[in-house]
């Protein structure tokens, strides 16, 4: 089994499209776990998983109690920077995450969305560093040397994503070099067509024909899957930089902290956190 442990705020929406687009062009069963409702009737996530039997384990702000019941996995866990997670946090939490997902409603976001309503940014930003608890206290206790698990900072996503992602579809098993390339990315491009709904021709047809078996994706998804899922794409036209600040896909930076965290606010995050910052080998 693969699996993809997407930490909230770290792109991970970004990298399930990606993964997502990859399991349909291989005929891949993919499962997608939010919430711990999802396995009620379970004793545990690994009972549900083993019970559902998916090719892709798509999960987020998974602990490890709750990794160490699922069955062996080949699996990409994506983390980032405390700060900027929390500075994320805040502006989704407050414009524009959804409040429901997959029929499940997220009744913290709810009443904390209220909240930051009625506060200044300085004052929000205090009430996302403890609220950020229920994404940064798995991050902490989480084992870095899982086996099996690929470890990916969303920085490096960001800065060389063609290296990243090429690395990490290696990794899962979903990609790999060889011969007959162009067949390859021939199958590939046809299998996707009616996700995609382009090229037109070849969607039409493929809503009505079978996809062609494939085993593994050629090396060049990489690329393509980039270019469609870009950020410039997803925000509907903006640079990387550039703030949208209702937007899901805000600004597209690392860094982006500076901007806006106090020394209060670092001091709150120390107080709650401790040496997070430098346990994840980030600079003060």
């Amino acid at each position: 089994m693969r699996a993809f442990f997407g930490r909230h705020k770290t792109a991970s929406t970004w990298a399930r499209s990606i993964l997502h687009d990859a399991a349909h062009a291989l005929g891949l069963k993919v499962l997608t776990v939010h919430a711990t409702e999802q396995w009620s009737g379970h004793a545990s996530v690994g009972d549900f998983v083993r019970a559902e039997q998916p090719d892709l384990l798509v999960m987020t702000n998974v602990t490890q109690a709750q990794f160490e019941t699922l069955p062996p996995l080949r699996g990409l866990n994506v983390i980032r920077d405390p700060r900027d997670i929390i500075v994320s946090g805040y502006f989704s939490h407050r414009n524009s995450h959804p409040e429901q997902l997959m029929g499940i409603v997220w009744h913290e976001l709810v009443a904390h969305r209220r909240l930051l309503s009625g506060l200044d940014v300085e004052a929000g930003l205090l009430a996302e560093i403890e609220f950020s608890g229920v994404f940064l206290d798995p991050m902490r206790e989480w084992n870095y040397a899982n086996p099996g698990v690929l470890e990916l900072r969303m920085e490096e996503m960001v800065a060389d994503p063609y290296a990243a992602w090429t690395r990490a579809l290696s990794h899962l098993d979903l990609a790999a070099p060889g011969t007959f390339e162009r067949l390859r990315r021939a199958a590939c491009t046809w299998n996707l067509a009616d996700r995609r709904e382009a090229p037109r021709s070849l969607a039409r047809a493929r809503r009505i024909l079978p996809p062609v078996p494939l085993r593994r994706l050629p090396m060049a998804y990489a690329s393509g899957a980039l270019a469609r899922f870009s950020f410039e794409r997803l925000s509907r036209g903006r640079r990387p930089g550039e703030e949208d600040v209702h937007s899901h896909y805000r600004r597209g930076v690392a860094g982006d902290w500076r901007n806006h965290l106090s020394e209060a606010h670092l001091a709150a995050i120390t107080a709650r956190y401790g040496d997070i910052v430098q346990q994840f080998g980030y600079s003060t």
